[in-house]
């Protein structure tokens, strides 16, 4: 699967796409957006509107092993009996890691950047390359949850690739060190099913002190 939502290659052009609600926006080169002509006389929705989650949201007893970020003070605990992982090859920059459930049919990656990205923007960079992959993506969910102590945005995209209707859901957190992007996905069929193994992985983040 291609690392869909990596921050470092953005498109040089606009492209079209549709929010959660059919209302359609340009996605600028510069990682923001703006609404299309036909839809100019509405306001966007600022990122101030988003809601944080008031349920408490730490990682599970079973996430034993953790998986540390090379690029900068973040990691992942991982339930071992659950979830294997490898790192990039050699042929790769991103993503750092990619995550795999045992039981099949489940995913993850985790694409680290040494910069810093202000949550604001992340939003706006991960539809743009949502979009890529997905014409048909939408953002169908959007808050931000405190996590292991640290502020996280959390969003869920559907679309379509290749015929086959995906659901991601990943978190997103940076700080002055770098960026990472923790997104697990799964196909539409199978995403209930497992939706809290994937919840239980992404609630594995911590920020490591140095």
């Amino acid at each position: 699967m291609l690392c869909i939502f990596a921050i470092s290659n953005i498109a040089n052009s606009q492209i079209k796409a549709l929010t959660d609600n059919g209302r359609e926006v340009l996605l600028l080169a510069n990682g923001t957006w703006k609404y299309s002509e036909v839809s100019s006389g509405q306001n966007p929705i600022s990122m101030d509107s988003l809601k944080t989650n008031k349920d408490k949201f730490i990682k599970i007893s079973q996430a034993t092993f953790l998986v540390k970020s090379k690029n900068f003070n973040v990691g992942i605990f991982i339930n071992p009996a659950k979830w294997i992982f490898e790192t990039h090859k050699d042929n790769e920059k991103t993503p750092e890691y990619k995550f795999s459930l045992k039981s099949g049919e489940g995913y993850a990656m985790m694409v680290t950047e040494k910069t810093q990205v202000d949550l604001e923007n992340m939003r706006q960079i991960a539809l743009v390359n949502a979009q890529k992959a997905s014409l048909d993506v939408k953002e169908t969910d959007a808050e931000y949850r405190v996590v292991n102590n640290i502020k996280i945005l959390c969003l869920k995209f559907e679309g379509t690739i290749k015929g086959i209707k995906f659901v991601y859901f990943g978190y997103y957190f940076s700080n002055s060190n770098g960026t990472v992007q923790l997104i697990s996905y799964s196909s539409r069929q199978y995403f209930e099913s497992i939706q809290k193994d994937l919840e239980n992985f992404l609630n594995g983040i911590v920020e490591i002190e140095k």
